[in-house]
């Protein structure tokens, strides 16, 4: 088995859009491939930061699959050869494991990886384009993405600010009215995307002209014009602010005013520098949050991730030996009746001889032991 990887590592987005093929493409290359007769089984992948090539065949198929990747790509061979990764047997296998646990992701854990190997792995599966090794090898490591993600944190903590704020902004009250100022911008579009896939979430977002429509034609939220925010500020639970204003969006002074409700409140600053006058916290009830807490938020799961990887690639050790056994056993399953009929041939003490004369030590040693333990059940 090999693997060829151009990804977000050794390669910048100028070469990565043009191995982005679409489905259809990447069916036709595929076809192309196996065709070609040097691969017998392929799977190819492609994502916005990497599209790889995992397949079997000769000692002709690197050849084969690094010309056809220039000729569909238009980048020249030799450049191409330049950004891409080669891994071969083991090291294909265990860099897959790798790839779709999350730990080769540019966010260590995310989860739509998973998710996008499993489509691209059915995608050649329903072209007659794998087969036994493929199959085993691409359904082990899906199983044991599964498995890393139940029993690892790799997961299951966020390092996104805007993630991490719209977690905690679910988590204040059973249902959360969220007033959002700055939706259209980079951290603003994600915390909204966040928070409306809490069911207990609902969102208002501010704009100052028709920058939020947008958003709002992605989901199912409340426009209020900027002008109007205070208006909105004593009904909402929550208000956020993640704008590149160079004034306070929220000041003391007109926000006392327009308060009417005395209850708990989130306020939440998301901007550099601060779109949110720090005196507000003064008001009863209200507590607020700068960015500073999300960034040491972030860090600390950081480092439960960075603790979860090791985790993970414990656990993929054990998987992928479990895989490695069952596969050379399959390929050796046709050989068994003439290896009893030769076994049956040969003493046991010329067969460990033989073993000891061809075989290193360690291997030797485990071969003994196996026996040795074969004996003391007898």
């Amino acid at each position: 088995m090999y693997c060829i990887s151009v990804n977000y590592k050794n390669s910048d987005v100028n070469i990565r859009k043009k191995l982005a093929f679409s489905e259809n493409v990447q069916k036709e290359f595929l076809t192309e491939l196996i065709n070609g007769k040097t691969v017998s089984e392929c799977v190819i992948l492609c994502t916005c930061n990497r599209t790889e090539l995992y397949f079997c065949g000769n000692e002709d198929s690197l050849n084969t699959v690094q010309n056809l990747l220039s000729n569909y790509s238009g980048i020249e061979c030799d450049l191409l050869k330049k950004h891409l990764y080669l891994f071969y047997s083991d090291k294909a296998v265990m860099h897959l494991f790798r790839v779709v646990s999350g730990i080769e992701s540019m966010v260590i854990g995310e989860d739509e990886i998973l998710g996008q190997i499993k489509l691209a792995y059915i995608m050649a599966k329903d072209l007659g384009m794998t087969g036994y090794e493929l199959n085993m090898t691409f359904q082990s490591a899906m199983a044991c993405a599964k498995k890393i993600k139940t029993q690892t944190a790799l997961s299951k903590t966020s390092v996104s600010t805007a993630t991490l704020a719209g977690n905690e902004i679910a988590h204040f009250k059973d249902k959360v009215n969220v007033l959002v100022m700055g939706a259209t911008g980079k951290i603003g579009t994600v915390l909204v995307k966040n928070l409306l896939s809490h069911k207990n979430v609902s969102v208002i977002a501010t704009s100052r002209k028709h920058s939020a429509e947008s958003v709002q034609t992605k989901a199912n939220i409340t426009i209020a014009n900027y002008a109007d925010r205070y208006s909105y500020m004593d009904s909402a639970d929550c208000v956020v602010s993640a704008t590149a204003s160079p004034h306070y969006t929220v000041t003391y002074y007109d926000l006392k005013k327009n308060i009417k409700t005395d209850k708990p409140r989130l306020f939440i600053d998301l901007a550099v520098p601060p779109d949110i006058d720090g005196s507000v916290a003064e008001i009863k009830g209200l507590k607020l949050i700068g960015i500073d807490y999300f960034e040491k938020l972030a860090k600390n799961n950081n480092e439960l991730k960075l603790d979860s990887v090791e985790s993970a690639k414990e656990i993929i050790k054990e998987e992928s030996d479990v895989l490695k056994k069952d596969i050379a056993f399959h390929f050796f399953l046709p050989h068994m009746e003439s290896v009893k009929n030769k076994l049956s041939e040969n003493s046991l003490e010329e067969i460990l001889y033989k073993f000891k004369a061809e075989l290193p030590s360690e291997e030797f040693i485990k071969i003994l032991d196996a026996f040795k333990s074969c004996g003391e059940k007898i």
